[in-house]
């Protein structure tokens, strides 16, 4: 892996267990053992550095859900693979999701960065809306509404989860994505 790959995935990781806002410079150069110089040349600004990130996770994102469209053609299928890389990050311990770490932050970033967390998120949305129209289509998913905002309440869900899941443990954590499961099965 090149430096400048390095420091990406280092903020990535200090972005999830900490929040955009507090790290720094200092922290990622400590975590590679380099000097701070060796960042700058590669991201001029912290800002430089948050387009980075979230260009490096919407590239990481549409390599993900189009390995599981390919790997998968049920709906179901599909969104439990999407239900799995949550759990993932839920299994990390003490990670949150990227969309949802920038997100806590927006009023604090660069225009910049929230406009590249909103691409992001509205990828991901929108290949989830596909899914669930999908799965509705076929009889096998059950939600009012319209594909798109369920795709939006079942992401904020997922985002809410890990985020509270951290702090309050896995039972809260797997009780939302069972709602989430029980409610496009049509149970209850």
């Amino acid at each position: 892996m090149d430096r400048k790959a390095q420091i990406l995935q280092t903020a990535a990781d200090l972005l999830q267990t900490r929040s955009f806002s507090a790290f720094s410079y200092q922290h990622l150069a400590e975590r590679l053992g380099i000097r701070k110089a060796s960042i700058h040349y590669h991201f001029p600004t912290k800002e430089h550095l948050g387009e980075a990130l979230t260009q490096h996770y919407l590239d990481a994102y549409r390599a993900h859900l189009a390995a599981i469209d390919r790997q998968h053609r049920d709906p179901w299928e599909r969104l439990e693979a999407f239900l799995d890389a949550a759990a993932e990050i839920r299994r990390s311990g003490d990670k949150i999701c990227a969309g949802g770490a920038f997100q806590a932050e927006h009023n604090l970033l660069p225009q910049r960065i929230c406009e590249g967390v909103a691409a992001l998120l509205a990828h991901v949305r929108s290949w989830l809306a596909g899914v669930l129209a999908e799965g509705r289509g076929q009889g096998v998913m059950h939600f009012p509404g319209q594909a798109a905002h369920q795709a939006a309440l079942t992401v904020a869900a997922l985002q809410g989860a890990l985020q509270n899941g951290r702090c309050e443990g896995d039972e809260l954590y797997e009780a939302v994505v069972g709602q989430l499961r029980a409610g496009l099965r049509g149970e209850g």
